[in-house]
């Protein structure tokens, strides 16, 4: 069912820009693939299906076709690839590569959301401080911003640009400067997500979040190269969770070669929607609802019992601990996957279930998978503070798309107001409200047991 969105709505126009901000950035870091199709004929329809052997057109809503604009051309656009590649670790602490994608992502995201909302604040993954000290790297950079366009021009007019390649560096650093804090309007952002599978050319993604009094409001999650055969193949099989089975779409190496892949966006208390994504206006959206959210369940019981006198709307079905599908990163340095697979065997179900490095695409997952899709992260050291771009939006998208919970492993909501890191939370749990409580009890349990055995 397509979704109309109001512009009266709580947040619209935040999540409006957001979506094409999004979705612009997402333009860009497909041209910047190792092996980009964007530099042959190509067409994008309004299902946002591409066709490689078409004319450098692009299909508007109404069936109309118009000239692309200009491109970089290929040897342009993969040298400075390369060359951000080559020199791409001088800038992250920990040793994962940068490359000029991730800076040119982050100007294009803060510009056009700077430019709609001046007057709030930015907390971003990038500073431009690698720019400032290599000219050759910021030319690129600039060249990358300056050079991508929706083909859309109203759409494409609401979205700001830095005017000089000095505009460019003050707006990344509005994002790698940003403190973010437990007041006011911050927008949280990562500009690529996952940029070592970026440069294999495998699943990344590109959030916004919109952050007010220290909880999430608005989360857009570009996802450039999630491959979908269908707008029905999304939710698999988890319309039944008891009986589990259920699959996701995401995986590492399907990647969607000729489309724009798949946007997931969400508002507080307005759901969860999708879009397959193109490169003009935003196509027509769609909601996931797996389950009804359990304060939508207990409100509609109470208001059928005050009537009816009795309870006529059933919850859910609860999840089995059996069924449940582990979502992962084996590869991570930062948690401890081990302590995933033991989990799973206390649950009796199997591991490993989907695997994929991104962050955010983790989260894609348990959005687009059943009911029985679960993620639990276990840090490696108990100082251990992720930062907060890696998490914001998307856990929204996930809360807002069902019946899911997400605690860290003390049992305590992820606090977004605490900076540039979530200090004040430790570890993960990303399940189905129904069965959320039987996993913390498990965690609980390891990691006491650890503790014993370490003494």
């Amino acid at each position: 069912m397509i979704v109309p969105i109001s512009p009266s709505s709580p947040f619209a126009r935040e999540r409006f820009i957001a979506e094409l901000a999004v979705q612009r950035a997402s333009i860009l870091t497909k041209r910047l693939l190792p092996s980009s199709p964007f530099d042959a004929a190509t067409t994008v329809g309004t299902n946002g299906i591409t066709s490689s052997n078409g004319p450098a057109t692009t299909t508007t809503a109404g069936g109309a076709t118009a000239p692309r604009p200009n491109h970089l051309d290929s040897s342009h656009l993969h040298n400075g690839y390369n060359y951000a590649r080559k020199n791409s670790q001088m800038s992250k602490s920990d040793a994962s590569p940068v490359t000029a994608g991730d800076f040119a992502a982050q100007a294009l995201l803060i510009s056009a959301v700077h430019g709609a909302f001046p007057d709030d604040g930015f907390v971003g993954e990038e500073d431009a401080n690698a720019l400032r000290r290599d000219p050759e790297l910021a030319r690129q950079v600039w060249e990358f911003v300056t050079s991508t366009h929706l083909d859309d021009a109203a759409s494409d007019a609401l979205l700001a640009t830095p005017a000089t390649i000095e505009d460019m560096f003050d707006v990344i650093d509005l994002g790698g400067k940003g403190r973010g804090g437990p007041t006011g309007r911050f927008w949280a952002l990562d500009p690529i997500d996952g940029t070592a599978a970026f440069i294999k050319g495998q699943q990344y993604a590109m959030s916004l979040a919109l952050i007010d009094g220290g909880r999430e409001v608005v989360g857009v999650l570009g996802c450039p190269n999630l491959r979908l055969l269908d707008d029905d193949d999304l939710l698999g099989d988890g319309d039944d969770a008891s009986s589990g089975g259920g699959r996701t779409p995401v995986e590492e190496t399907s990647v969607d070669e000729y489309g724009m892949g798949l946007m997931l966006s969400a508002v507080r208390g307005q759901g969860t929607i999708f879009r397959r994504m193109g490169r003009g206006e935003l196509l027509d959206a769609r909601r996931i609802e797996k389950v009804p959210h359990p304060a939508a369940v207990r409100a509609k019981q109470l208001l059928n019992q005050q009537d009816n006198g009795h309870l006529s709307v059933p919850a859910p079905a609860a999840v089995e601990l059996r069924n449940l599908h582990f979502i992962d990163s084996s590869v991570s340095t930062a948690t401890l996957s081990e302590k995933t697979r033991q989990l799973a065997e206390a649950c009796g179900a199997p591991y490993p279930g989907t695997e994929v490095y991104s962050s955010h695409m983790r989260y894609a997952a348990l959005v687009l998978g059943g009911r029985e899709h679960v993620q639990v992260r276990v840090p490696k050291t108990r100082d251990a503070a992720w930062c907060i771009w890696d998490h914001a939006g998307s856990q929204l998208i996930y809360t807002e798309s069902g019946g899911g919970r997400v605690t860290d492993l003390l049992g305590k909501d992820i606090d977004f107001g605490s900076g540039r890191e979530l200090t004040r939370n430790w570890g993960l749990i990303t399940a189905d409200y129904t069965v959320h409580g039987k996993i913390f009890e498990l965690v609980t349990d390891m990691l006491k047991a650890d503790a014993a055995a370490a003494q």
